[in-house]
């Protein structure tokens, strides 16, 4: 009797000692799982194995192999999918059926003017536009897909958006629907579409009157040229030739300012004397002015010499700048050109003492095909893009151009053009000697 108590009391003991073990075995488990690490088996005896131990280890361990996996490619495809929309220069909106905002990405966030959390935060608090809220229930309702356009107001400033949207249905039926929204600035595209037409608009304008002209005569010449006088033809023709320069000036215009806006003009920067430039203008100039009345009047710094410029395009701005003075300005009698030394830069003034620009026009001389008064542009065959061509060649130089004027007292046009010859540095440092007053010391 007592050897059968001895041999249930072992037994028992065996058994419990298995129960601890298995209960260790079944925590490192759990442990493994939640830590998502492999499980080592290092059970000692052919117990594991009887019990299925070892199989129910290795396939936790490939399930936690898996489990790793999925969770590390989710992680990175939410990475790519975080730098995706951070780095979209379209603004990325998700908002759930309640129209409040689950997530707005960095593009949104600026458009919008988007602080802190958007969780719970209402879209209508941040775009106040009735097309977009009737966009959204339409969306929603499955009636529309494509874009649209919509004009939203941002402060002082009107952008024209290009929004799609799509609805995004969750596989949990508790979960709320949301709906994705992209909003695309098409702004500058419609300012440029606007420009486009505009110079189309204005090139078919400018073409057709000489065109017309030349047309005209020309069928006159070719129908009636047995009953025209020898005077007659010779005005006719030189008719035709006026509006065939005409033709010419303004194509050679047109290419010179398109190479310009487009960047395919060549700035072709040499040392060069900018007091040669002017002078030679002037020798140019002056013969076709009113000896008895007009002038030009020079007054150029010492100082300044040589220039880092392309000299023929800088001619190229004194001679429009000018032409538009004997052109334009009624009743002038001189030219000022000035030309100082700044730190760093050289200013220019052309000034004339003619009839002067309205103020309503002086903010638009610079714009192409612009003119103050048409009817003598026209007649004077000026094209209206001579200042435009000014700008734009000062500001390949790294300068700015400005105007200036009263009306009745005359115009000044200023530009200006970085110093950035080998011999700068000196005239800064000779200029500042000159403008220090003298030690009465020494």
């Amino acid at each position: 009797m007592e050897v059968i108590v001895l041999l249930l009391a072992v037994w028992v003991l065996v058994l419990l000692v298995r129960l601890a073990r298995l209960r260790t075995l079944l925590r490192k488990s759990a442990e493994a799982i939640e830590d998502r690490k492999s499980l080592l088996l290092n059970e000692k005896g052919n117990w594991p194995k009887r019990y299925y131990l070892d199989r129910l280890a290795r396939e936790i361990n490939t399930l936690t192999d898996i489990r790793r996996h999925t969770e590390r490619r989710e992680e990175s495809y939410l990475h790519q999918i975080e730098t995706a929309l951070e780095n979209l220069i379209e603004a990325v909106l998700v908002v759930n059926d309640e129209n409040q905002l689950i997530m707005a990405n960095p593009a949104a966030r600026r458009l919008l003017r988007i602080e802190g959390r958007t969780e719970g935060k209402r879209v209508e608090s941040y775009l106040q536009s009735p097309q977009f809220l009737e966009l959204m229930k339409r969306i929603r309702a499955g009636e529309y897909s494509g874009f649209q356009e919509i004009d939203l107001v941002r402060g002082k400033s009107s952008h024209t958006f290009e929004i799609t949207g799509a609805p995004i249905s969750s596989i949990d039926p508790q979960a709320p629907d949301m709906t994705l929204f992209v909003l695309h600035d098409i702004t500058r595209l419609k300012v440029l579409e606007g420009i486009r037409k505009e110079f189309v608009a204005n090139v078919s304008h400018e073409l057709r009157t000489p065109v017309t002209i030349i047309k005209g005569y020309s069928d006159t010449l070719l129908e009636d040229q047995d009953t025209l006088s020898p005077e007659e033809m010779a005005r006719f023709l030189a008719k035709i030739q006026k509006n065939v320069d005409r033709l010419h000036l303004l194509l050679e215009d047109l290419l010179v300012l398109s190479r310009l806006e487009w960047g395919t003009e060549s700035v072709s920067k040499e040392p060069y004397s900018l007091p040669q430039i002017i002078r030679e203008l002037q020798e140019n100039i002056q013969p076709r002015l009113d000896a008895g009345g007009q002038r030009v009047l020079l007054d150029v710094d010492p100082m300044i010499d040589r220039l880092m410029i392309d000299p023929i395009k800088i001619s190229r701005v004194f001679q429009n700048v000018c032409d538009n003075i004997t052109r334009y300005a009624k009743g002038f009698t001189k030219i000022q050109i000035r030309a100082h030394f700044e730190d760093g830069r050289i200013r220019v003034s052309i000034e004339d003492d003619g009839c002067g620009i309205p103020s309503s026009d002086l903010s638009h001389i610079f714009e192409r095909f612009y003119r103050v008064d048409k009817g003598r542009s026209r007649e004077l065959g000026g094209t209206g893009l001579g200042l435009s061509i000014v700008k734009h060649i000062i500001q390949l130089h790294g300068g700015e151009v400005s105007a200036h004027s009263v009306e009745g007292e005359g115009t000044r046009i200023e530009f200006t053009l970085p110093d950035t010859s080998a011999e700068a540095d000196a005239r800064v440092s000779r200029k500042r000697r000159i403008s220090q007053p003298a030690d009465p010391n020494v």
